[in-house]
């Protein structure tokens, strides 16, 4: 064994080792690691020992908490607990002692552990006879280890005696080879393809991960990493269903595939309908899974995987995903539909997972890792603006590009001296949904990279005192501006970059270069395969890379995109997740306004989080979590985007309680902005009359606060402000109206007689609202002039702190003291509940998009309305309350980003 390789097999030993006495102490542990060492690992030194006991404690400090749910306990009866006993849980055991060999830490396995019991258990017993059919929901974050954690489920699942195991893994042939490829290696212990090409040799298989470990196991498999499932192949007539072997299927989200599975099952008994217990796993399954249309033209996927659970008279389905909007916009009175009546449960995430809050904050404050976040891309999106349409001209790479080319390479050169270079190095980039555009941008980046290589070649070749053209010395200042931090001088990793741009790849993945990607890997060995996955790779793509792909070793992301809809948003951060040992080369090339959506994101997912720990605590149903999620107004506006295909109008509730509005879109025209200043400065004048203001503290020097204005001023007020009419909440709704919508449900607020008016103070020059009071104008990058109306292209009036500002500062100490050990003093935490009344913030907006605000600031606003109690919203959930808002056929562009000729797929 080489030395890496001896370093891992003693980390392997001491995991265990803790695992089997997790009270040993760090001199033991220290002991027994240098007794073992000469026997097992006699190539390594002291040195190198110490190394590894240094791992060894930094896994010990990773943890793993167990997830909350919510379950309808009138359809639920616990049954692990009598049947463990007198099962034998081989493949359980095995997964589990891959894992080990994978290093993962031991508290972290022994809650999976604990966490796929619960989700086996709420799937449902297989043993019980009769007819049933469960629906449920897993919410876990993007790129944390969910396939880990449903593929350790169905390890349990089959050990306790489910034995059609259907995975649907993803829109595309790539996300399905890409599960199928896990599932060979965590679940089988075989390679499907090398099966396939074996078909008459009817025991040849090649053994990978858990068949490394324990090979009696037997699965048969009726889809590869070659080939999703077809019926028609010669291996389907060689398969038992419902034997004693169990059945595995890796199947692409296409409706002609899953019809065509779901009738080949059929097929399997003579009455048209198995007893076997049947478990749909459905990844990703915000997507393409909901029927976005009515009961009368269901939509094509969702219909073939209700056909698909109707199979079997036993059938059990789980719903995966980090964002699941859409999953609870279903009718749960619809007993065919795909509603996760049965349970939704949450699935945390390890504590060394870098998630969004670690990379974004959470709006209060910098993430951990918010260094890593570059937003030097204006030269991107001047280039290639968002709006662009797939014809547009791309001659060459902006020079922000050409920055994080250089320093993914120089990355690379770090991991190789840091003993990395046997694992996967990647980098993404992904500035458009067009195939034309990705193709020209995939071919520029080729050039770039041969430009690097000639020039390397040429110049490091010499002394290293020699001169150094543009090109290579972009190369050194990339080094010194990321990564001067790094252990390794310049000179040492120059030494390593020629090796590096010899075998850097540029990888185009998209719709079109599927088919050929995916007949090239088929003719490559095995070996082949695992000697190029581990070769650094620049992928450049656009939406397939942006939901549900894997890019191991992902160390620098150039994203330069934009997404309206929350949940469409979150999945296009695949940086989130493990780095272990380069999470300090970790880069993000990304624009300023798309983080501030990113924190945005994370505010909503940390609410329904912690929503559901409330809901569990009083014993609510997974419909009344659903009625929450639906009166979310993020959900409201993936709902309308949604129905916006099929109606000139789409209607829907909201509560507004809890939650702050914003008037994103504005109208453009010169007497109806006048209208909007004059309103601004008639609410100031009625507050200043009322009462005495007092100063926030904040960055641009101090908000004026009136608090407890009397709500009728608020009123008045929306008699005069207008948003655009495209506005969800502020625009009118209907030429009838006299008020926005959002005026209507005013007086509903909790608290809601008086209101604090907050003059929000920005970072530009002053300008006179009343005789007596000036505000510091708002400067904004990105208030646009769009189809006839101002818009706030990230969505977001507020910035920074200005809510938390509103809250006096002895409310806010008494709120932090009150919060979980594992919960943030987030924006949405203090709306909820910080807020004494309700609050409306005032803000004079500036950009250099739209010259004619630089002289007369254009008036915005924000309202935030306090949260109820959880028995008060626990009511009003329970008799379905809310807000009802009405919007246009023109909300799907004006707020999303969707146009007539788009969706949200790869582009032609």
């Amino acid at each position: 064994m080489d030395i890496t390789t001896q370093r891992k097999h003693l980390l392997h030993t001491l995991n265990r080792l803790i695992t089997d006495d997790s009270s040993i102490e760090l001199d033991d542990l220290r002991s027994r690691a240098h007794q073992v060492a000469p026997i097992l690992t006699p190539g390594l030194v002291a040195a190198d020992i110490e190394s590894v006991i240094d791992d060894i404690i930094e896994l010990r400090k990773v943890e793993l908490r167990l997830g909350i749910g919510v379950v309808d306990q009138a359809e639920f009866t616990e049954w692990i607990d009598e049947r463990k006993p007198t099962v034998e849980l081989t493949r359980w055991n095995a997964y589990r002692e891959l894992l080990f060999e994978r290093n993962w830490a031991p508290n972290v396995i022994a809650n999976l552990d604990s966490q796929t019991d619960r989700l086996v258990e709420l799937m449902g017993d297989p043993t019980v006879d009769g007819e049933w059919a469960r629906r449920g929901l897993a919410i876990g974050e993007v790129q944390s280890g969910k396939t880990a954690t449903y593929v350790g489920v169905l390890n349990k699942a089959i050990d306790y005696g489910y034995n059609l195991i259907v995975i649907i893994g993803g829109h595309t042939e790539d996300l399905r080879r890409q599960t199928q490829q896990r599932v060979d290696s965590d679940l089988l212990g075989f390679d499907s393809a090398f099966t396939e090409d074996h078909i008459d040799a009817t025991q040849a298989k090649r053994l990978v991960g858990v068949g490394l470990i324990d090979g009696t196991t037997h699965t048969n498999v009726l889809t590869t990493t070659n080939s999703d499932f077809n019926s028609a192949a010669k291996r389907t007539s060689r398969v038992a269903i419902g034997g004693a072997v169990p059945t595995v299927f890796v199947v692409k989200k296409n409706a002609a595939v899953l019809r065509n599975l779901a009738n080949y099952l059929k097929q399997q008994h003579a009455s048209g309908r198995l007893s076997v217990p049947l478990v749909v796993i459905d990844d990703e399954a915000d997507w393409a899974s909901i029927n976005t249309r009515g009961e009368d033209d269901v939509a094509a996927v969702n219909a073939a995987i209700r056909e698909l659970l109707n199979s079997s008279a036993r059938s059990s389905y789980m719903a995966i995903t980090a964002t699941p909007f859409a999953n609870v916009l279903i009718d749960d009175a619809n007993q065919e539909d795909l509603f996760p009546r049965h349970y939704i449960q949450a699935l945390e995430s390890p504590s060394n997972y870098s998630g969004i809050s670690r990379y974004f904050g959470d709006g209060e404050s910098p993430g951990e890792h918010a260094h890593a976040l570059i937003d030097d891309v204006a030269d991107c999106v001047a280039m290639l603006p968002y709006s662009h349409k797939r014809t547009h001209l791309v001659t060459e790479l902006p020079e922000s590009l050409h920055d994080a080319i250089a320093t993914f390479l120089v990355g690379v050169g770090v991991r190789r001296l840091r003993g990395d270079g046997a694992s996967a190095a990647a980098m993404m980039v992904n500035v458009s949904r067009f195939n034309d555009i990705q193709t020209r941008i995939h071919g520029l980046t080729q050039a770039a990279v041969l430009d690097l290589l000639d020039a390397a070649a040429a110049e490091f070749a010499m002394p290293s005192g020699g001169g150094m053209s543009p090109t290579t010395h972009r190369l050194l200042r990339m080094y010194e501006r990321e990564y001067s931090h790094v252990e390794f001088t310049w000179q040492q990793v120059r030494a390593e970059l020629i090796d590096v741009l010899r075998d850097v790849r540029i990888e185009l993945v998209n719709g079109r270069t599927t088919n050929e990607r995916a007949r090239r890997r088929s003719e490559m060995s095995p070996s082949a395969r695992e000697a190029e996955d581990r070769l650094p790779t620049i992928f450049v793509g656009g939406n397939v890379l942006a939901r549900g792909l894997t890019l191991n070793g992902l160390q620098v992301s150039y994203f330069v995109r934009r997404a309206g809809a929350a949940d469409t948003l979150l999945q296009m951060g695949r940086w989130f997740g493990y780095r272990p040992g380069y999470e300090d080369l970790v880069r993000i090339w990304i624009d300023s306004d798309v983080v501030d959506l990113f924190r945005y994101v994370a505010e909503i997912s940390d609410d329904l989080r912690r929503s559901m720990r409330e809901m569990n605590a009083m014993k609510l149903t997974p419909e009344h979590f659903g009625i929450k999620i639906r009166r979310h107004p993020e959900t409201f506006m993936v709902t309308a985007a949604s129905k916006q295909r099929a109606g000139e109008f789409y209607d829907g509730k909201v509560l507004v309680h809890g939650h702050k509005f914003e008037s994103v879109a504005l109208p453009p025209e010169a007497d109806a902005r006048a209208r909007n200043r004059a309103a601004l400065r008639a609410l100031v004048t009625e507050a200043e009359a009322t009462t005495q203001y007092e100063t926030s503290a904040s960055e641009q020097g101090g908000h004026m606060i009136w608090r407890g204005v009397p709500r009728g001023a608020v009123e008045r007020f929306f008699l005069a402000f207008r948003g655009h009419e495209s506005d969800p909440y502020f625009g009118l709704g209907n030429p009838t109206a006299t008020v926005p919508q959002i005026a209507q449900y005013l007086g509903e607020a909790v608290n809601g007689e008086a209101w604090d008016v907050v003059l929000v103070n920005g970072s530009g020059s002053p300008h006179a609202i009343t005789t007596h009071i000036k505000q510091a104008v708002s400067a904004r990058n990105q208030l646009d002039l769009l189809d006839g109306r101002l818009y706030f292209a990230n969505r977001r009036v507020a910035t920074g702190s200005d809510i938390r500002n509103v809250v006096p500062r002895s409310a806010l100490r008494e709120l932090q003291e009150s919060l979980r050990d594992d919960e943030k003093l987030t924006e949405t935490t203090i709306v909820r509940r910080g807020l004494e009344r309700p609050a409306i913030l005032l803000y004079s907006v500036s950009s250099k998009e739209f010259p004619e605000s630089q002289e007369t600031p254009i008036a915005a606003v924000v309202l935030a309305f306090p949260g109820l109690s959880p028995q008060e919203e626990a009511r009003a959930l329970r008799e379905k309350a809310g807000a009802r808002f009405v919007v246009n056929k023109v909300f799907a562009r004006a707020h999303l980003g969707v146009t007539d000729e788009e969706e949200l797929e790869e582009g032609e």
